[in-house]
């Protein structure tokens, strides 16, 4: 049997965050949490070790994704596909910088992150 890859979707936008939680889980994918925040991501991360993170860019709380994000694989090597609706060179390439294995712009679709899952588990 095949395990299932296990996400932690890091968004500040509880609606969205419950629907692709929904969709993925649906999908046979183990949605481990969602959190709001860059530091409740770095916190998570340590203690549910997901094998990839949906990374929102901007969020709640005192630093953005791409701060969690380069915290998170400083500690370990976890996979991140940036997620945002801006489009701002800038963030593009900071968020570059760190590698993600994908950049997808807002609104997410279940169906672009599976297959980016895919791409990357299979």
């Amino acid at each position: 049997m095949k395990k299932k890859i296990k996400i932690l979707i890091v968004e500040d936008e509880v609606i969205i965050a419950e629907c692709l939680k929904m969709e993925l889980e649906l999908s046979g994918y183990d949605v481990c949490d969602f959190v709001t925040s860059g530091e409740e991501a770095i916190i998570i991360a340590k203690e549910k070790d997901p094998d990839v993170i949906l990374m929102d860019i901007y969020l709640a709380g005192v630093i953005d994704g791409i701060e969690a994000a380069k915290e998170i694989i400083a500690n370990k090597k976890i996979p991140i596909i940036f997620c945002t609706g801006y489009t701002e060179s800038e963030i593009f390439e900071r968020a570059k910088k760190l590698n993600p294995v994908a950049y997808l712009r807002k609104p997410i679709i279940a169906e672009e992150v599976k297959v980016v899952l895919e791409y990357v588990f299979e």
